[in-house]
């Protein structure tokens, strides 16, 4: 038979109608002011239907928190509220001993969400059922499932225990204990004890299932590049020497010959040349001119060679440069003056 729960007390509906109110030709009690007077009538079909409904335009009667305006049918688990007190509506078939499922029967349960799972942090919790689209608030207290009308959520099946499961705000979000038979499953998954629920997460408790929100966990703060500090360039390596062509020794100078002759046959060795180690390359430069190369130890230092002079100037210019008669003046009167001489000779003669 339905029943009703009015302040810790259990009322067993009879068929035909039930009063609720305060005062004279009430029913069911819900407050103690009389002044109250009738506020809604419930009726038991012989379907074992339960329809409530308003005693007068003026009464204020809420269903699931929805303000009662039609007569509306009420179900197991249905919460109302009649005069500022909850009133709780149960169903006693929907309360008999837990069945049990067999795991065959949800294998082919599929995850519900898509894309990386997303933290929530312990404020704003919520359940959106996938069923009839009723929105459950999660208080700071946590907040059941079951089979049991007194279940913040009512999940009115014989697979579903009277104490299923509970969700509360916890460390790191919002944690989902198991207490059932049968299990609670979350994305196709069943719940091994007790789970962190992320955001868009699907809890399924029977056959219903319930989309689960919550605010989004603060992201922590990044380091900017501007504060890791930037690694170093390793120094480049110096460039590698060219190998040094091998030394070839230098060509010894004959001994010079002395006044005085050695005792010992052979004159003695000259020292080996000294070999300088190889330096790095030079960048390039303006080529200079080549220099005589060196005289080998133990030889006689080179003569300096002699300078050349410039050709001498030709001696008119010289004579131009000391002021006297150019050559070709003298060379013009000269044969000037023999021409004269045998003209005056041949004159002479006749």
């Amino acid at each position: 038979m339905p029943v009703i729960q009015v302040n810790d007390k259990q009322h067993t509906l009879k068929p035909g109608q039930t009063r609720l109110g305060a005062g004279p030709g009430v029913d069911v009690m819900v407050s103690q002011d009389e002044s109250l007077g009738l506020q809604a009538v419930l009726e038991l079909d012989g379907g074992n239907r339960v329809v409530i409904r308003r005693a007068s335009d003026a009464a204020a009667v809420r269903v699931n928190g929805v303000p009662l305006v039609d007569p509306t049918p009420l179900m197991h688990g249905d919460k109302v509220v009649v005069g500022g007190t909850e009133i709780v509506f149960s169903d006693d078939k929907k309360v008999g001993s837990t069945q049990f499922v067999s795991a065959s029967d949800i294998a082919g349960i599929a995850a519900k969400r898509a894309g990386p799972a997303r933290a929530t942090a312990a404020t704003g919790g919520r359940l959106v059922s996938l069923v009839d689209g009723k929105e459950y608030q999660v208080p700071a207290a946590g907040i059941t499932f079951g089979r049991e009308a007194g279940s913040d959520v009512v999940v009115a099946q014989a697979e579903v225990s009277r104490r299923h499961a509970v969700i509360a705000p916890g460390d790191g979000g919002y944690l989902l204990t198991d207490h059932s038979t049968n299990g609670v499953w979350v994305n196709g998954n069943r719940v091994q004890g007790t789970q962190v629920l992320s955001r868009a997460d699907v809890v399924r408790v029977g056959s219903e299932e319930f989309r689960f929100y919550a605010d989004v966990a603060p992201i922590a703060a990044k380091p900017t590049p501007a504060s890791v500090p930037a690694a170093s360039p390793a120094p480049a390596a110096p460039p590698a020497a060219p190998p040094a062509a091998p030394a070839s020794p230098a060509p010894s100078a004959p001994a010079p010959p002395s006044a005085v002759q050695s005792p010992t046959p052979s004159a003695p060795a000259a020292p080996a040349p000294r070999v300088e180690p190889p330096t790095a390359p030079k960048p390039l430069s303006r080529p200079e001119p080549p220099t005589a190369p060196a005289a080998p130890v133990g030889s006689k230092a080179a003569k300096p060679a002699p300078k050349k002079e410039a050709p001498a100037a030709p001696m008119a210019e010289q004579q131009e440069k000391r002021g006297g008669v150019p050559s070709w003046v003298w060379l013009v009167l000269i044969v000037v003056v023999a021409a004269a001489a045998y003209y005056l000779g041949q004159q002479g003669r006749g």
